[in-house]
């Protein structure tokens, strides 16, 4: 009887150590859960316009680079014009200012 009570307690005990090691943690994992713990302030969604002057934000940002391809156009137009009044001979009338 002593045998078979030692033998079902070695077969138990062997039969634990699996189940066991499943449920323990490395010292990363742990690590990892103590730097992600609940010491963190809850985080937001990024609003590029908190905290931000006129000049940095995005709007103003998209305008400026508008405004900067509106020119670009225009002066090309320009020089397009003048070229192919060239080619025809005939002569840019320049208007004064008032």
């Amino acid at each position: 009887m002593n045998k078979i009570i030692t033998i079902v307690l070695f077969l138990f005990f062997i039969g634990q150590l699996p189940v066991k090691a499943q449920f323990t943690e490395s010292k990363e994992r742990k690590k990892m859960w103590r730097k992600s713990g609940k010491r963190h302030k809850a985080r937001e969604a990024y609003n590029p316009y908190l905290d931000k002057k006129k000049k940095d934000k995005p709007s103003s940002i998209a305008a400026r680079e508008e405004k900067k391809g509106s020119k670009k156009m225009k002066r090309d137009y320009k020089r397009q014009n003048k070229r192919n009044m060239k080619k025809l001979g005939i002569k840019p009338v320049k208007v004064k200012k008032a």
